[in-house]
């Protein structure tokens, strides 16, 4: 089975068919791999197997899993993105659980008694010009606004895992039909920006299902805007489309799919785990390609790969200025009910760390796709 961690075999692959793939992989990364040594005293063995060991190995196996490990750091030169792999923090202590979908039932139903949110046109605030109304979704003003225009997606649905094809695709409808009226309000307001915070571990407040919509001026958010200049100085360098040769190489190395002209790839250079990226040239409102994408990928998330809470974001082109894709990043934020969270100071300050292999994460989600 392919791994991430296979990754000098994989280098090596491309150097030797002399394809533009590998001039591809150098343009935009720089990585490297090697082995973390460590020797554990007899005292510990038995400890460190308990808390890192693979059981269907023999125990001498494991160990030498553990005492020599296999690291991949990868660095995006354009965004600025860097992700260290290693499999076997997967296995650490704290984040192997049992199956809590029991309790992540009991937290849904017992936060719809008394949800503001299950009755928003009563107890959520509106904007200047009033709501947008879905046939699934409605907006209210944010009461502790982000920026100058912050507002809600809220679900008509309280679980937001609860979702079919038809109610994701009216509230990206609705969100665009949002981020369209801000702009006729008062046209400065030109970068819009949607982030579905779902359930706690993702930064969420409320179980209720919502998203946060976002328009702001004079310039995007940093991140978005980091992303676009990246964009343009790939461009002004190889003359060259970054996201196409970004789709190219990760479809060279297995780890992209596409429906229409709407791309998928599974990063190499994650922020957290399972982090997918959908690329859309199209407005994802007008594409029904980019919805069902959208849809599938959650739907394999939660029913496939087991996620309970994830962060999705759609980063946009300036309003009358699309020269540039629609980018949806979505990312796993971990089991609901582990007492660790997924990210420290290393991600904060240094680079992100990666338990999962993009490998096993492409896999699910091929065979989900093909399903349809």
């Amino acid at each position: 089975m392919d791994s991430i961690l296979d990754w000098e075999e994989k280098v090596a692959e491309l150097r030797r068919s002399k394809s533009e793939v590998y001039d591809i992989l150098n343009q935009i990364y720089l990585h490297y791999s090697a082995e973390g040594t460590m020797i554990i005293p007899e005292t510990f063995k038995d400890k460190a197997l308990t808390y890192m060991g693979d059981k269907s190995l023999p125990s001498s196996e494991a160990l030498e899993r553990i005492e020599n490990q296999r690291i991949l750091k990868i660095y995006n030169k354009w965004t600025g993105e860097g992700t260290v792999f290693n499999s076997l923090r997967a296995q650490r202590p704290g984040l192997v659980i049992e199956n809590k979908s029991k309790k992540l039932e009991n937290l849904i139903k017992e936060t719809e008694k008394n949800c503001d949110f299950c009755n928003p046109e009563k107890y959520t605030p509106e904007d200047p010009f009033g709501r947008i109304k879905g046939e699934h979704s409605i907006t209210a003003s944010n009461l502790a606004k982000y920026d100058v225009w912050s507002s809600l997606l809220i679900f008509r649905k309280h679980n937001p895992l609860d979702f079919n094809q038809w109610e994701i695709s009216d509230y990206i409808d609705t969100a665009f039909n949002w981020f369209n009226r801000v702009y006729q309000y008062d046209s400065s307001y030109q970068f819009p920006f949607l982030v579905w915070n779902c359930l706690y571990k993702s930064g969420a407040s409320q179980v209720h299902g919502h998203a946060q919509l976002l328009v702001t001026r004079d310039f995007p958010y940093a991140k978005i805007g980091n992303l676009y200049k990246a964009a343009h100085n790939y461009k002004d360098t190889y003359n060259k489309d970054y996201f196409k040769d970004l789709y190219y190489l990760h479809q060279a190395l297995g780890l992209a799919n596409s429906k229409g002209n709407v791309k998928i790839l599974v990063n190499i250079s994650p922020i957290k785990e399972k982090e997918i990226l959908i690329i859309s040239p199209d407005r994802p409102s007008s594409s029904p390609d980019a919805k069902e994408v959208v849809y599938q990928v959650l739907r394999c998330y939660i029913d496939v790969l087991g996620v309970e809470s994830f962060n999705l974001a759609i980063q946009c082109p300036p309003i009358n200025y699309e020269n540039f894709p629609y980018i949806i990043k979505i990312v796993d934020r971990g089991k609901l009910f582990t007492k660790t969270v997924d990210m420290g100071g290393m991600e904060l300050y240094g680079s992100s760390v990666a338990s999962e292999d993009p490998y096993m994460v492409m896999k699910a989600l091929r065979e989900y796709l093909g399903k349809f």
